[in-house]
């Protein structure tokens, strides 16, 4: 993978992160009993993991799951991913002598290419997830 395509999968798997975590929040923020407004403002300083907890808790007791244990299992996960290619990638190739070519970087663009290609699917659920919570929610 050439250092261009890296930067733009790099770009959209934080992407994917950040949209995530944002639907999640308003996915709570509709299903939770209360105003939509003040239930999203109360989880400004939640963090991620924390709001897949309480809208996994949620989730699960409305009868019917917006988001599938499997999807739930990966975002459990997720702030390690994106902790990972926020902070530590980089590093992981670039003080190799031939950085890109190196098998480091090979290994970067690998775990670049499953991450993207996973957080993208989850991305895609959870916006799902976000619409039909809308129609059933919105109040």
């Amino acid at each position: 993978m050439d250092i261009n395509t890296f930067k733009i999968l790099h770009s959209e798997t934080i992407e994917f992160c950040q949209i995530i975590e944002g639907d999640l929040k308003c996915i709570y923020s509709l299903m939770h009993v209360g105003d939509i407004g003040e239930n999203h403002s109360k989880l400004e300083k939640t963090t991620l993991g924390q709001v897949v907890s309480m809208l996994k808790e949620l989730d699960k007791s409305s009868g019917e799951q917006f988001i599938s244990d499997g999807d739930y299992n990966f975002l459990k996960q997720m702030t390690e991913k994106r902790n990972y290619w926020c902070h530590v990638c980089y590093r992981d190739f670039m003080y190799e002598e031939k950085p890109l070519t190196s098998l480091a970087y090979k290994k970067v663009c690998d775990r670049l290419q499953r991450d993207h290609e996973r957080l993208e699917s989850v991305y895609k659920n959870v916006e799902q997830a976000k619409l039909k919570a809308n129609r059933i929610y919105r109040r």
